[in-house]
């Protein structure tokens, strides 16, 4: 029998978003850190990018290796008295809170900001990764886990506003060609970011672990060697991308977060030395887009409630196809109203990127509920590693291939102006390329058949089968969603399978 499921209150759904309230420091880093390098600290564009890479592929070759130990942290006495998700959190947000501002000292040796940021990647992704799991430990219903998605992205839409508006009074202030401006806003950001992950802490909560299979788990009383770990994980890993709907939900997802990557990090770039404006709009055509950022936000909580996220994925896909050929006017055209143009422009690419990310968000939360039908197992923690993985790799070399690409069309370092290439490359880079992306994302939304209702027959047969219930009895229209969502026949399902390693409990195959 398992333990009595937590019941989601307000409380719990404000504090979820606390976490991407304590993301004031991001807006910072997306916005400003390679800026800072290349500007105050001397650094190659290209040699900052590597680094920069290096740090993040470092993070992601290690989140599925953390979210396979999170799913299993429950077999140790600190996993089983503080959680297995919250666990992880308190390794990582001391460490989170105490290294941010180092990063933002100007002048230091180059091998400084390189062990700096090296070190930070083996810390960061416990974050990540126990952040990634809790919509679907909380969330029971499609509503909910719609109002979790909701209340991740208002956060962040808040922590975006502020830091924005933050960062120009810090400009206004200390001036944007003074390296110690930044260093004050990091300091700032960062008690603002402890804050808000004390909170996001105390309110989060995780599904309770069914003590039969916690039982079987602990009576293994020979522990993996760390190479039966590690094929653990990557067997973990390859079983993950498996589940068919798990891999269409990649290529939407990785399609979103690409073409964001993309535009966060040659945003300052292109404002300044494709649109010829000064960096102060970079944080008001920000602050003014995550303010309209709110209600498109409140339009897409109840659209994506109302219908699925396919269908909130495509009409911010769409707006954003469109507004990216504005910008692709702006830099071509250079009218005399730019600035004006821009901050629209912005403000309306707010609209189709809280489209594409609430519809991603959301459909995350019912990606462990189908692996559930297909190995009869809770697996969150190696969902969100191995998104954390593939999200950070493909980013990753997306910012490499960024920081090579202006660097090969003769990117000048401390230079108010660029070269013509340069200027061509960051306006290719800004418009056309994300267009190609998000197409791709789009084209996938036709082959994905995840709906409230094929989401409800998967939830009924969980259920079914966890009470005891025959395979056999499988109805035409149960078989038809599983399969198609799983990709696998039905009688390979529910356990009946090779994708939970041997050092997991016994199957729980019924057949």
């Amino acid at each position: 029998m398992q333990q009595k499921v937590h019941e989601l209150k307000l409380w719990n759904k404000l504090g979820f978003s606390c976490y991407q309230l304590s993301t004031v420091t991001d807006t910072l880093v997306n916005a400003w850190q390679m800026f800072f390098y290349t500007t105050f600290c001397n650094i190659s564009i290209a040699f900052i990018a590597s680094v920069l890479a290096a740090s993040k592929l470092i993070s992601a070759f290690l989140t599925p290796l953390f979210g396979s130990i999170s799913d299993h942290l429950y077999e140790t006495k600190f996993g089983r008295r503080f959680g297995r998700r919250k666990s992880m959190l308190l390794i990582a947000i001391p460490w989170k809170v105490a290294t941010f501002p180092l990063y933002w000292i100007p002048d230091m040796p180059i091998w400084y900001y390189v062990t700096l940021l090296l070190l930070t990647s083996f810390v960061n992704p416990l974050a990540t990764v126990s952040q990634g799991t809790f919509a679907a430990e909380m969330a029971r219903t499609p509503s909910e886990k719609a109002q979790l998605a909701g209340m991740n992205q208002v956060g962040a839409a808040i922590a975006g506003i502020t830091s924005s508006m933050a960062t120009v009074w810090f400009f206004d202030v200390f001036g944007s060609d003074n390296a110690t401006t930044f260093f004050l806003a990091a300091v700032t950001y960062d008690v603002i970011s402890l804050l808000f992950l004390v909170l996001f802490y105390f309110s989060v909560f995780e599904r309770p672990v069914d003590p039969g299979f916690l039982a079987k788990e602990m009576a293994v009383t020979k522990r993996p060697s760390f190479m039966e770990s590690l094929r653990v994980v990557v067997h973990d890993f390859k079983s993950a991308v498996k589940l068919r709907a798990y891999r269409l939900y990649l290529c939407m997802y990785l399609s979103e977060q690409m073409f964001r990557s993309l535009a966060g990090t040659i945003n300052t770039y292109f404002i300044v030395f494709v649109l010829l404006l000064n960096p102060k709009v970079v944080s008001v055509s920000t602050a003014a887009g995550f303010c309209f950022g709110m209600a498109f936000l409140a339009f897409y909580i109840w659209l994506t409630d109302k219908t699925n996220g396919n269908v909130t994925y495509r009409i911010g896909g769409v707006s954003s196809i469109m507004i990216l050929l504005g910008f692709f006017y702006l830099g071509v055209a250079h009218p005399s109203n730019t600035e004006i143009m821009l901050i629209i422009l912005v403000i309306a690419m707010n609209f189709g990127k809280a489209g594409l990310v609430n519809a991603m968000q959301y459909t995350f939360a019912f990606i462990p509920d189908i692996d559930e039908v297909l190995t009869g197992r809770r697996r969150e923690g190696i969902y969100s590693g191995v998104n954390n993985f593939l999200d950070v790799l493909f980013t990753t070399l997306e910012v490499v291939l960024i920081g090579f690409l202006l660097e090969a069309t003769g990117f000048v370092k401390n230079s108010q102006t660029q070269p013509d290439a340069t200027i061509d490359m960051l306006l290719i880079m800004y418009t056309i390329v994300p267009i190609v992306i998000i197409s791709f994302g789009l084209f996938t939304t036709f082959k994905f058949h995840l709906t409230q209702h094929t989401h409800r027959v998967i939830r009924e047969e969980v259920s079914r089968l966890r009470e005891g219930g025959s395979m056999a009895d499988v109805t035409p229209e149960t078989r038809k969603v599983v399969e198609d969502l799983t990709g696998h026949p039905y009688e390979k399902c529910w356990g009946n399978n090779d994708f939970v390693t041997e050092m997991a409990a016994e199957p729980v195959a019924q057949k």
